[in-house]
This record gives structure tokens, sequence and C-alpha cells, in this order.
């Protein structure tokens, strides 16, 4: 793109009143080096500042001098994430190298007027997502040629206009915007453009994925165009669903299947066939946990007359409602996902804990009056949580296209049919799945009835059996003729 655009007729580097934005820049040999810290981190210049924050504090993490780090590695790791993880300094970067946010900081951090960002919306299927995709997205923005603008002569360009009008006998001053520039202060030609850009959708991207086109929505006559700004919105599956980079399915499968082991065939996002068979000698269960349900209420344990020190306090109330403490930390409260793993309660006052539950369990001393609450065990309750799975078959991990997340697989057991199995083959089933419920009282004794269990619609069976509402209106005080008696219920 023409830097004349932006920048006036002077361009990067060049002299004269309509040159660079940042003050004289020198003319460089070679081209701004834009890709480094992107390498530093580990990171593409697509990946969003979400992605690139996870892959800093996993190198600052293991480079930090304190665990024995490289100093030197660490600094050009930080300096890279204070570049990327700034919008508008990555944007500097992405174009001018370095030199351009040494620039700019220089200027005093000078912000450019920017124009709105434009959006728009690409829908993926898994497989798409899976794969990795490509596309070519056709846009149409507002170009201006800066050449032509011109202060607009009617307001000199401040954008409105004074009148002076005459009301009951007085004459009022009354500013207004100018109709001639429409409020802008200035004039220019304008046209239309299409251009096409080229959307790359990483593997494993998830869905809202967003990839920035810098400075491709509609220009402004006063700073620089806004961004387009493509999203990813991932359509439904008839066969898989996703959560992260897992993927899970559900199969039907027979009473014979789970008792004796089953096999199944799978047809993978990327045209494989797996055929995933049960272990020998497996039993495969009716799954009853459900993944996708809305996130579980988090447990708490108490402990009495027991604090914690050398913890660091998140914040603090006047609050001794339990409840409520809990309301605030659940999910959507105003402090879930803010890292508290305890409080404490203590005179009528409640102190949030930011801490690990290891390290709220490690901190506990004993203090009068005092009530602490640690987050339950993650871990408790986790064989209810197990699912049947093939380990890497789910969605490539975006930090590492190489890894896979897991394929789970729920099973729904479909029992036979009634009179399927005759004497012969329930005597077989009875020697190797013995009666677990039996009567300890006979049948023949006295004051014992033998009934038998019949299928009934229960929905049915609750509305023809509902009492009967009275139309008559309830009378206080019925009976004696004198007046009601007043009930207190305590």
């Amino acid at each position: 793109m023409d830097p004349r655009m932006f920048f006036g007729g002077g361009g990067f580097g060049g002299g004269g009143g309509g040159g660079s934005p940042f003050g004289g820049m020198r003319q460089r040999s070679a081209p701004a080096d834009t890709q480094g810290l992107y390498n530093i981190l580990g990171v593409s210049k697509d990946d969003d500042t979400k992605t690139i924050k996870r892959a800093f504090r996993k190198l600052a993490k293991k480079n930090h001098p304190d665990r024995g780090g490289n100093s030197a590695v660490f600094q050009e790791i930080s300096k890279a994430w204070e570049i990327l993880g700034d919008e508008e300094k990555r944007a500097m970067y992405d174009k001018h190298g370095e030199e351009g946010v040494k620039q700019q900081g220089q200027r005093g951090g000078h912000r450019q007027k920017r124009g709105p960002d434009a959006k728009a919306t690409i829908r993926l299927t898994l497989e798409q997502l899976y794969k990795g995709h490509q596309r070519k997205l056709r846009v149409q923005r507002t170009v201006i040629d800066k050449d032509s603008k011109m202060t607009c002569r009617r307001c000199h360009g401040r954008g409105v206009v004074i009148q002076q009008v005459q009301m009951m006998g007085m004459i009022q001053r009354m500013q207004s915007q100018c109709d001639h520039c429409g409020g802008q202060g200035h004039s220019f030609r304008s046209s239309k453009k299409s251009e096409t850009l080229d959307v790359h959708v990483p593997k494993g991207a998830k869905d809202g994925y967003k990839q920035k086109f810098s400075e491709k929505a509609d220009e402004i006559p006063d700073g620089v165009a806004g961004d387009v700004i493509v999203l990813v919105d991932q359509q439904p599956h008839k066969t898989f669903q996703r959560k992260g980079d897992d993927l899970y399915i559900t199969r039907t499968i027979s009473l014979s299947d789970a008792l004796c082991g089953f096999s199944t065939e799978v047809k993978t996002l990327d045209g494989r066939t797996l055929i995933v068979k049960s272990k020998p000698g497996d039993v495969l269960e009716p799954t009853t946990y459900e993944p996708f349900a809305d996130d579980a209420e988090i447990s708490w344990d108490e402990f009495s007359n027991t604090d914690v020190d050398g913890l660091e306090d998140l914040a603090k109330g006047q609050l001794a409602d339990v409840d409520k403490i809990k309301s605030v930390l659940a999910p959507g409260g105003q402090l879930h996902g803010k890292g508290i793993s305890a409080f404490v309660i203590r005179r009528g006052h409640v102190i949030f804990k930011k801490c690990t539950r290891d390290q709220a369990v490690a901190a506990q001393v004993s203090r009068d009056g005092s009530t602490l609450y640690i987050v339950g065990d993650p871990k408790a309750g986790s064989l209810g949580r197990m699912l049947k799975a093939v380990p890497g078959e789910g969605m490539p991990r975006g930090a590492n296209p190489f890894e896979n997340g897991n394929l789970f697989i729920s099973f729904e057991v479909e029992f036979p049919a009634a009179g399927a199995l005759n004497a012969t083959a329930q005597a077989a089933l009875l020697a190797c799945v013995p009666k677990k419920c039996a009567p300890t009282t006979s049948e023949d004794d006295g004051g014992v009835e033998v009934v038998q269990l019949v299928d009934v619609d229960a929905h049915k069976s609750y509305e023809n059996n509902k009492p009967v509402e009275s139309d008559e209106e309830d009378e206080e005080g019925r009976g004696g003729g004198g007046q009601a008696q007043e009930c207190c219920v305590m």
C-alpha cells in the first residue's frame, strides 16, 4: 500500500513537511525486522494476544533467573512481551520493527486517531478447523485521496458554525454543525476500493478465533484506518462435539457389548478410520458424567478456629454470610476466576486469599474466633469423571499442532427386550452375574403379598390422580357463627 495514503507525500524517512509521523526517522537500507520478537516467544503473527501471553508465561517461568534461568534470555522474553502484548506497539512493530516502536516512545507515546474497525465472520466446519483453512475474503473499503484534503471555507476547519438568531426581541448566538463539511472541518475526495484478504486459520483454531488485518478498514482523513477483524464461527457437527481440544462422541451398545467387550468404527475429521476396541475383560458402564453441563458448584472445606498466615489478601469486606460469599466465588460471581482458593471470616469480616489450595492447606494456623474455608479438593470425585477415551485423537492443539487432544466416547447401554432371554440363557447369565436383590422373607409367610412390576406412564398417572380443586371459597370461623379466631404461626 502506498504510504502517501497515510503519511503524506514524504513517506518514511523523507524530508519536507509531509514526512513521517515519527519525527524524521532515518531511511534504512534494509527492511525492518518485524518477525524477530515473534520468534523469541515461539508464536506466529496470526496468534492472538491470549496465545502470546500464554507462550510468554511459559518461557518466563522456565528462564526466570530466580529459578536458575539465563537472565539475558529472560530480558529478551520480557522485551518481546512488552511490545507484542500491547496492541498499539504490536501494530507499530508489525509495520516498522523495533525502531518504529522506539521512535513512538520518544514521541511520548503519541497516539494517532484511528478509524473504526470492521468485523467479518467466516463459518467453518470442524473438519476445516482440524486441518487448518485458508480463504480469500473480499472486502470493500473507503479510500481517501489525502492530497485532496482541504480546509472547509465555511467553518474554517472548526466543524461548527455560529449563527445569530433573533428570538423574542433578543439576538442569540447558536452553534450548529457545519452542513458543508458534515462537521469534519475539511473536505476531500474519496472512492470505494475492493481488496482481497488472505485469511489463514491454523490447525486446531477454536470457535471465536480472530485474525486482524491492520488498517484495512475504511480510511479517515485525519488519522489511520481501522483494522479488519475476521472472526471464526465454528459450525455444529453431526457426530462430534468439541470442548477445548477434546472431541466427544456417543455410542449406543448392547448389554452383551457392555459385558463382553465391543468394537466400533470412527471416521476421523481428517478422513481416517479408527477401529476402537475395549480392553479384554473390561466391563463398560453407562456414562453418567455430563462434560458439557454448566460448571458444578464449588465445594468448600470448613475449619473452625483456624486462619492462614503469609498469604496475599486479594479483597476484604464486611460480610459474614457464608452463602453470599460462596456465590461471589461461584461461576458467574464477581470474584470467580481471580485465583481465590480460601477465605477467612473473622469478627463479621471476610478476607479473600489469593493462593492455591495446597498453599492454603500448608499455611493453616490455629486462631480462636476465625473460620477458614478452603476450596474443595478437585481430585475428589474424579472417579465419577472418568470416561473411556482414545488418546491423541482429538483436535490439534493450537500451541503445538503436532499434539492432539483426546477423543472421548460416552456409552448408552441398550438392554434386551422383554422375553429375549430364555431359561437356558438366563441360567448361563446368572452363573456369571449372580443376582444382587433377593427377599429374605418367604412368599408363604403370613401377611406377605407378592406383586409384579408393570409399565405405567408417570405423567399420565400424575394428571389422573391430582386432587380436585374446590370452587368454594374457604370461610374463616365456619361452624360457630361467632368471630373467627386469629391464628399466629410461629
